[in-house]
This record gives C-alpha cells, structure tokens and sequence, in this order.
C-alpha cells in the first residue's frame, strides 16, 4: 500500500503520476480506506487544477467520482468531528468553486464583511430574484443578507427589511438549524420591535421553523456587574414577539409548532409566568378552558395582577356567578382608571342578568363616566345593556362592598390547595392616616393588618394567607369559625384582672396576672374587668398579650 508515496507526489504537483498509484492501489484493494482517500484528494487537487485552468465541465466529473468514494473511505470511525468531515467539506468547497458567479458572490462576501453591505446585498438579491444563484452558493449569500441586515437595521425601511428575510427564507440550501439560521431570527426579532405590526413575525417565525432553534438559543446571559438577573433568551424574545404581533393583529390562532415551543419553553423556564400566561389564553383560543383554567389558577397564585384575574374570569363561560365573582375580584384590585372601563361594562351585565339593576347601572355609569374622560367613544354593547335596565332604576351609591362581598367563590377556588390556619381579629382601630384597619393575629405571634372590609364580623377566623419575598403576610381568605377550634391553636391562656394604665401621650397600656397588655387590644375594655388573654413569650423572658379572647 502506498498511500503516503501517493501523497508525497500530489503534493510535488506530480498529478498524473498521484493518480495512476491510486487507481492501482483501489483496484488491488477495493475495500481499503487508505486507498480510497489516497484517490479522493488526488481527485480533488486535480479538480482545483482544472478550475485554475478554467475547464470547469471536467471538475464536474472529478467530483462526482469523489462522491462516490466518500462512503469507501470509513470516516465513521473517525472520533474527532473536525477530522471527519474535512472530505466532506473539501468536496463542498469544490462544488462552490464550480458554480456560476462564485468568484463574484465570493468577492461580495468579503467586501460585506468589512461592514459594507449595500453593494454585495444588492447584487445577491438580483441573483436570487432572477433564479440565478445555485444552491451550493445559497449559504455564503445568507450570511450577506445577515451582515446588511445586522449592519443597516437601524436605516433600512421596512419593506427592505421584509425583502431581506424573504430572500433569505427562499435559500433552500443552507444547514438548518445552524449559526446563520439563528443570527437571522434574532435580527428579525430585533426588526419586529422596530416594525410593530407592520412585520408579521407570526408568519415569520412559522417559516423559519420554531424546531430550528440551537441549544445555545436556548440559555440566558447574565447582565453586567451590578446588575442582578439575566437577559432573556433568544427563544423567549422570539415568543414574546411572536404573542405581541398576534395581539396586535387580534389573532389567537397558534400554529401547532409554535403551541409545541411554548411548552417546551413553559417547562424550560418555570419562573417566566408570562410563558404560562400565553400558554393559558392559546389552550382557550383552542377550547380547551379546562386546562387553561388551571393554568390561569396558578399564575393567579404567583402574580397578583388584575389582567389575570380578568382573564379568569374569561375563562368561566361555563359558571357565571364565578365569572361575576372573578370580576368583582378584579376591580377590587388597584387598577389605572383606564384599564378598567370594560370590566365595569362586563360586571354590570352579568349583574343585569341576575336582576341586580342598581348594581348594573352603577357599574354602566361608571363605564360611561370613564370613556368620557379619557375621550374615547362608547360601544355598542353599553347602549345594548342600557336597553336591559328599566328607566326608573336609580344606580347604587357605589359597589365596593359588593366586589368584596362577590369576591370571596373566586378567592376560594384559587387559594383552594393552600392551607387554612386559626386566626383571632384582636383589635380595630383607626391608623395615623385615618384609615380603619383590622390587627389579626395567627399562632406562633405573626400578626397582619388588613381592612375590616375584608373581614367578615366574626372575631374568630379560618384564614389563608401568603407571605411575600420581604416575608409581609398578605390575607387571601377569611372565613368565620368558633371560639373553641380557634383558641387551642394560640397556646397559653391567663384569665385575671385587668389593671389600665396611661402613659405618656395619653396612650393606654395594661397587666393581666404579669402579662403585658398592649393598648390596642384594650378596646372595650374597663380597668377591673375580668378578661382571658392568649400570650406569648419576649425575648426577655416576660409574657405578653396576643389577643383578648
């Protein structure tokens, strides 16, 4: 076997020599690889040399022999990947060598990579238009259409850039997914942001293929120094921007690639609840509430906001009075005066259709009210609903009482997994802004403020609460109970006299058998009177009073 003289005389330039060793050694040893790729590369310096000498039918023919002997050549069982597919790309830099317009597509490529990209765009576009580039030419002329894209995205209008990604789209041989596949999406995200509705990134993306993205597409960048988190992946600025021009459009009809992405991404990013949210509305634009229900139930659970409590309430068109104590919910939430108008609309029908009609009219007034101040017409439906309600109505005073009354079956039904806990109400008093405000006390000595609204009258309670990231505790349910399921779970109760006293300041204090008694709860309370107090005990080893029970 000669495989090295083979060598040695390819690269003396002795050609014809090279070639007639490696015939020999094939046709001695068919299936030998060293032979084979002897006459591979023997075959592939002959071919450049005819290029250099412009005889490019004959290259035509070399290359495909050395097609032939790629499989004979046993590359397979080579480990490093690089190593193995030289012959591979050798042969496909031949056939690049071969085609039409090679050198001048080859001269626009370089000249776009210095940052000039008008000329070299251009030239490959008219190519592409006419039918003239070949397909081994169609990836250096993507990376042209990338590089002036990533270079005039701030200067180029929008029909340009539509252009651009529609001739890169129609290349059909370049390897997907790749580098240049990838750099092409987050161009175009980037030229949607710019563009707004005027670039259909939907259709965009549907095209590209939400299946093309790589594992690098896929992980986020931590931000610099002295900025805490990371900046979205690729993948989900694709999402966000895929939902943005749907909403715009006022199109929820999901493509079944894009619907598999975002559950992949809703897996692969369990913090992102937005990914959850669209995951939500898209499983409901296709019927199917069940699931966007309980979705929805647990984006209500991490993210408090009023546009997913309304989209809850969406999402009962099977169970109006849920749907009617979903909105109630929502507009018991701190709201910008201009977000709200629909949802007055929306309850004060669902109140109507109950026979609620001051309730209604209260609600149609306050929709009416609002489209007036901020200029903007009424629709058809509140000239509908207006029709439903009878003239001699007198609308409600207001309907807040009524939201947080309606408010509690949504509450339930969201916070149903979390744990119910004892609760007592130990004082009501008014703070230093004026405010009416409830002290509740739980076991183990936590305690939160809320307002008596939320409360019903009871003194004893079964209460759901949450606590946030900064540990404040926020009260999502509150039902009645009896003295005696509630006290036990307190611990230490003293019953004796109370002795009142005044301090500084005019503020009152008290003790009960030792224990301190702090003002607040001293409500009602007589200096003499005999009362049973719940305590706790302070750092200091004294006991103080938790509640007056």
């Amino acid at each position: 076997m000669s495989f090295k003289q083979v060598n040695e005389l390819r690269k003396n330039g002795q050609l014809p020599e090279a070639y007639e060793m490696a015939m020999e050694d094939l046709n001695q040893a068919p299936n030998d690889p060293w032979a084979a790729r002897a006459l591979f590369w023997t075959l592939h310096d002959m071919a450049h040399n005819q290029l250099r000498h412009g005889q490019a039918d004959e290259v035509g023919v070399l290359a495909d022999r050395m097609k032939q002997l790629m499989p004979l050549m046993g590359e397979e069982e080579i480990e490093d990947e690089e190593t193995k597919r030289l012959p591979e790309r050798a042969l496909e830099r031949l056939i690049r060598h071969m085609q039409p317009f090679y050198a001048d597509v080859k001269a626009a490529y370089r000249e776009a990579r210095t940052g000039s990209t008008i000329a070299p765009y251009d030239y490959v576009a008219q190519l592409i238009a006419n039918g003239q580039l070949t397909e081994p030419l169609h990836e250096r002329a993507g990376w042209i259409i990338w590089l002036h894209l990533w270079h005039q995205q701030q200067r180029m209008p929008s029909l340009e850039a539509r252009q651009a990604l529609s001739h890169y789209l129609s290349l059909t041989g370049i390897e997907i997914p790749s580098m240049l596949h990838s750099r092409i999406v987050f161009i175009a995200i980037r030229l949607a942001k710019r563009f707004s509705k005027d670039f259909d990134f939907a259709k965009f993306l549907d095209m590209w293929g939400e299946s093309n993205f790589l594992p690098e597409d896929w992980e986020r960048n931590q931000k610099k120094k002295g900025h805490p988190g990371q900046y979205p992946s690729v993948v989900e600025q694709a999402i966000a921007q895929y939902i943005t021009f749907k909403k715009l459009s006022r199109d929820m009809e999901y493509s079944d690639e894009f619907l598999a992405l975002l559950n992949k991404a809703v897996e692969r990013y369990p913090d992102r609840y937005e990914l959850k949210r669209y995951l939500s509305l898209a499983l409901a634009n296709r019927g199917d509430k069940e699931r966007a229900l309980e979705l929805h139930r647990e984006l209500a659970q991490n993210i408090d906001k009023f546009y997913v409590w309304h989209e809850i309430a969406g999402l009962f068109t099977h169970d109006l009075d849920m749907k009617t104590s979903a909105l109630c919910y929502t507009l018991s939430l701190r709201i910008p005066e201009n977000f709200t108008c629909d949802i007055h609309r929306e309850l004060g029908w669902e109140l109507a259709r109950e026979g609620n009609m001051p309730a209604a009219l209260y609600e149609l007034e306050t929709y009416r009210a609002i489209r007036e101040r901020c200029g903007w017409p009424k629709s058809w439906r509140y000239e509908q609903l207006r029709k439903r309600i009878p003239a001699d109505t007198i609308a409600a005073t207001n309907n807040h009482q009524l939201y947080i009354d309606r408010s509690q079956p949504i509450i339930n039904w969201v916070y149903a997994e979390t744990p119910q806990q004892p609760a007592i109400v130990v004082a009501r008093f008014r703070d230093k802004m004026g405010k009416d405000v409830a002290r509740v006390a739980l076991p183990g000595g936590k305690a939160l403020f809320v307002k008596p609204g939320k409360l019903p009258e009871a003194k004893y309670l079964m209460v759901r609460v949450k606590e946030d990231e900064n540990g404040r505790l926020k009260l999502l349910t509150a039902d009645p109970a009896e003295r005696n399921d509630i006290v036990p779970a307190f611990g230490d109760s003293v019953t004796g006299n109370i002795k009142v006293l005044q301090g500084q300041g005019g503020k009152q204090y008290g003790f009960c058998e030792g224990c301190f008694v702090p003002g607040q709860l001293l409500q009602g309370v007589a200096d003499g009177d005999t009362i049973t107090i719940l305590t706790e005990m302070q750092p200091d080893g004294r006991r103080r009073a938790t509640a007056i029970v």
